[in-house]
């Protein structure tokens, strides 16, 4: 429902040459009139956006830049005659201006309410909601100013909404509706959110540590930089943390109007090598993506690349030995300033074929003055990842080490470092009272199955205080299938941000076919039998393959395939650049820990396999009943980390959700008392 107590904001669009002109304004010569008043005599937010046709498709991109003003006619001219003297983005466009005015457009936003807080908070949002467009292929003004508590603060998403709203309908292209803007991954992961209290603390004390070592010189005595751990369970706001963070070291700010306010935090005038290592590939790609739209590198994997990448580039090696590498003769380069980590819990703790070494993350340390890295035990999901229990209680320390002061500890044998950590505690993605919060904890972690505590949210003051947190248990895969399909097709787009999930308990095999399948396609596989047990695999001379999304579903079969299945051409490369649970080919597909990690869902349907088993009361995890090799093979052929790893799998899986978990378990046993708990 629309909010009739705010005004409606005015937005005027024009040519970029004929606004700069003064032609626009002498339309409207009446000082009186309303649209002269708010736009020339308000303060202002306005987008600046070059429009080319791609000429290989039929669909626009665009080069897009945000501002706001108090004066949008010197402002404009500003851009248009003085700016492109001494910036080659605007020299760009300029030129471009001049030879097809057409394609550059620029829109104004005017309010009666507008100040300056409220237009920077706009403009902020407006850079936010932008970065998320696939048609923008650069966003040029690079500032993050959310702001704090103003008059009137509270108008700011009715104004804003109005206003997208507006622009959606002046150009769809550019301006896409809100729910595809708030279901992207690079929306999700912007550096233009507003951080909260805990969390903008604690990048004022990594900024601080930054600068402090930036500023000691490296006598080469001192083997590993400082360490900084941000901690948290998933949906605490680390992967906003380490986006805003990244964007604050690494972002250009040059050239920014002098009355504009630019913030450079406590990093003064010279910005650091900054470098951002992703081990999950899917998180990769939005990182890739958001720091080439802000243009922090040219092309991807340049500031944003893999942990072994980083190490590669940063070492010396030794004389090499036929065609491999010497690892044993090789070291360090001189240290980069800082590298952050997102997901650092899956770098490796022993060598693979590309990494040589035997702990990424102190190699990593070898090479930065400062490493920041986020943290999380509980999402570890391979032996080679796992740390020993001695090194990884050294690695994260105690409560009382999350000060704002450096601890000088060790690990095994290596020689001393200092390190610090910083814990974030505020939940963000689960939309739900602490009671289910804390039900989904206790079924993780204790292994217990207690009553489904209720989560029907409450209004106050015209609003949600607490959401409704819609969790259900199926009797039957199928119908869990057949609500999350709703659930996703109901969001106004025909691709809500909804999917199927299942612990890793059906064969995969992403290099070679599946010669038992029709389609090649390795798929999730269950059918019911004549006891109503649901049980693995296809009942017997069951060969039709996958079941169709759009076709009436054989209530006793369910037959997805796995991820990727259906979404890869045939030459094998994925389909454009979105991720898994973006895709629209993805919502006939499970999901698996591999491409789910790190990312949000409105609703998550979980099948549980067979690996995880209810037995005399309490939850186990059984390694002989999981596919998934990395997770429950022995480490070095001795340590068993499978019901570690198998733990850490389900808790990545059942907190994906937003607003909703659907479940349903192939163990008879957990599927009754999930059941009995839901009643």
């Amino acid at each position: 429902m629309a909010d009739t107590t705010v005004p409606s904001p005015l937005v005027v669009r024009d040519e970029y040459w004929e606004f700069s002109e003064g032609k626009f304004a002498q339309s409207h010569p009446n000082e009186a009139d309303r649209t002269y008043h708010y736009i020339f005599g308000f303060p202002t937010v306005y987008v600046i956006s070059s429009k080319k046709t791609r000429s290989h498709r039929r669909d626009n991109e665009y080069v897009a830049y945000v501002g706001e003003t108090n004066d949008i006619a010197a402002r404009t001219r500003q851009h248009m005659k003085a700016d492109p003297a001494s910036r080659e983005d605007w020299r760009a466009l300029s030129e471009r201006a001049r030879h097809d005015s057409s394609s550059v457009v620029q829109y104004v936003i005017g309010h009666p309410h507008f100040n300056k807080s409220l237009t920077l908070d706009v403009e902020n949002r407006m850079m936010q909601y932008l970065l998320s467009v696939d048609a923008v292929k650069s966003l040029n003004n690079r500032r993050t100013n959310p702001q704090g508590d103003y008059y009137p603060r509270n108008e700011l998403d009715s104004i804003f909404s109005k206003a997208w709203r507006e622009l959606h309908r002046l150009d769809p292209d550019l301006f896409p509706t809100e729910a595809l803007i708030r279901d992207s991954a690079v929306f999700k992961a912007s550096p233009f959110h507003c951080l909260s209290k805990e969390q903008h603390e604690a990048e004022e004390q990594i900024l601080a540590a930054v600068e402090e070592a930036r500023s000691m010189a490296d006598d080469g005595d001192s083997e590993f930089g400082k360490l900084i751990l941000v901690q948290g369970a998933a949906g605490t706001g680390k992967t906003v943390l380490i986006s805003h963070l990244f964007y604050q070291l690494a972002g250009d700010f040059e050239g920014l109007e002098s009355d504009e306010n630019a913030k450079t935090g406590s990093l003064g005038s010279s910005r650091p090598e900054a470098f951002l290592l992703i081990n999950h590939d899917e998180q990769r790609h939005v990182y890739n993506e958001i720091a080439r739209k802000l243009n922090l590198q040219n092309k991807f994997d340049q500031v944003v690349l893999k942990p072994t990448t980083f190490i590669n580039q940063q070492t010396v090696w030794g004389p090499s030995e036929g065609k491999k590498k010497n690892w044993k003769g090789s070291h360090p380069k001189e240290k980069v300033d800082v590298v952050l980590i997102d997901e650092a819990h899956l770098l490796l703790t022993q060598s693979n074929q590309a990494y040589l070494g035997d702990n990424m993350l102190l190699d990593v340390m070898r090479r930065a003055k400062v490493t920041v890295a986020v943290f999380d035990p509980e999402q570890i999901l391979n032996s080679a990842q796992q740390w020993t229990a001695s090194d990884l209680n050294t690695l994260l320390g105690t409560e009382q080490s999350s000060t704002r002061h450096f601890e000088s500890v060790r690990l095994g044998e290596s020689p001393m470092f200092d390190r610090k950590t910083v814990t974030l505690q505020q939940q963000f993605r689960i939309a739900a009272n602490d009671q289910l919060i804390g039900w989904v904890d206790r079924l993780i972690d204790d292994g217990v199955v207690e009553k489904i505590p209720e989560s029907k949210g409450y209004f106050r003051e015209g609003r949600y205080v607490d959401e409704p947190y819609d969790i259900r248990v199926f009797d039957s895969p199928v119908e869990l299938f057949r609500a999350v399909s709703f659930a996703a097709r109901g969001m106004g787009e025909d691709r809500g941000l909804s999917r199927v999930l299942a612990t890793y308990d059906w064969p995969y095999s992403g290099n070679r076919k599946n010669e038992a399948d029709p389609d090649g396609f390795w798929n999730v596989e269950l059918h019911e039998g004549v006891d109503g047990i649901w049980r693995m695999g296809l009942a017997a001379n069951d060969a039709s393959g996958i079941d169709d999304l759009d076709a009436p579903a054989d209530s006793r079969r369910f037959c997805h395939p796995w991820n990727y299945m259906l979404s890869k051409q045939a030459d094998g490369k994925s389909i454009g650049r979105l991720c898994w649970a973006e895709n629209p080919e993805t919502l006939n597909e499970i999901g698996s820990t591999y491409t789910i990690q790190g990312f949000d869902l409105n609703i998550a349907g979980v099948i549980i396999g067979p690996s995880v088993k209810y037995r005399d009361g309490r939850i186990v995890f059984d390694a002989k009943d999981s596919q998934n090799s990395r997770a429950v093979q022995k480490r070095g052929g001795e340590v068993d980390y499978s019901a570690k790893n198998l733990r850490n799998e389900l808790n990545v899986l059942l907190k994906r959700g937003v607003h909703g978990l659907y479940l349903f378990a192939v163990d008879p046993e957990l599927q009754k008392a999930l059941r009995e708990a839901s009643r």
